[in-house]
């Protein structure tokens, strides 16, 4: 019988470090704003570098929703744009992957160009 839990505790286990949690936004990244298809809207504003995002993988996509990966996606860029002093994201077309969705986008600080001062 205790061998019986040994090994379900021990797949839960296994399983639960196989798949990833989807990312959640922090204070700082929910300051950062999401373009796209507007160009016009990154006149004035600074360019501070590319971030990559992706949430899911081969073995565990189907544990979690599209849109749960997509929020995710999204949620990791903006983290990684908030590190880089950006308050602005211009997406790229999402990569196209069975299992993961992985976005691409630029990073701008745009407070100066809408005249807003922090």
């Amino acid at each position: 019988m205790i061998m019986k839990y040994l090994k379900l505790a021990g797949i839960v286990l296994i399983c639960s470090t196989l798949s990833a949690c989807v990312t959640f936004p922090t204070d700082e990244s929910n300051t950062v704003k999401v373009l796209w298809d507007d160009t016009q809207a990154l006149q004035g504003c600074d360019h501070k570098g590319t971030v990559i995002g992706s949430q899911g993988h081969f073995y565990d996509y189907w544990l979690h929703a599209d849109k749960d990966m997509v929020w995710g996606t999204l949620n990791e860029m903006r983290i990684k744009a908030a590190k880089l002093d950006a308050d602005t994201l211009y997406l790229y077309k999402p990569l196209g992957f069975s299992g993961s969705v992985t976005m691409i986008a630029n990073a701008y600080k745009c407070e100066k160009a809408l005249g807003i001062e922090r």
